[in-house]
């Protein structure tokens, strides 16, 4: 399959919430009612008005549908001799399209991002209930468990 990689436009939107959506996890979490479009549209344009902060699809370059993305930040740190960071969220590819290789090519993008962007280490989350599958996909990708992560939900 041929796939373009480029910045989100408005005109992705919806394919964009329904991409959240598409997994065990974004379906409890995720809401792909119109309810929740303003939300996520208010949060999208924060992102993309952002020059440290940016939005990723990867499309099917025959039909331009929507089958993956990720939200990339690029983060000053003062520790690390006040190196810059990446930061790379809300990963998917479309569940149809999972163990091609699709998330491969796009983590690949996103990791050459963070070089063009001087950032000296490339850092995201993967939530614990992804551990067979995601966690070993990123540390196929070079990438170690080096942290443990705590949240604390504020609603």
């Amino acid at each position: 399959m041929k796939t373009n990689i480029r910045k989100y436009t408005d005109e992705d939107f919806d394919q964009l919430v329904n991409l959240l959506h598409d997994d065990d996890l974004g379906k409890s979490r995720e809401s792909i009612d119109e309810k929740s479009n303003s939300n996520y549209q208010n949060a999208i344009s924060e992102i993309t008005t952002n020059d440290n902060f940016e939005i990723y699809v990867m499309t099917d370059e025959t039909s331009d549908r929507l089958i993956g993305c990720f939200q990339i930040m690029f983060l000053p740190h003062v520790s690390f001799q006040g190196m810059r960071r990446c930061q790379v969220e809300s990963v998917r590819i479309h569940s149809d399209l999972r163990g091609e290789g699709l998330g491969t090519e796009l983590m690949k993008y996103a990791i050459n991002l963070s070089k063009e962007k001087g950032c000296g280490i490339f850092q995201l989350t993967s939530n614990k209930n992804r551990i067979e599958k995601a966690h070993k996909f990123y540390k196929n990708l070079g990438m170690d468990s080096t942290h443990e992560g705590y949240k604390l939900y504020l609603y």
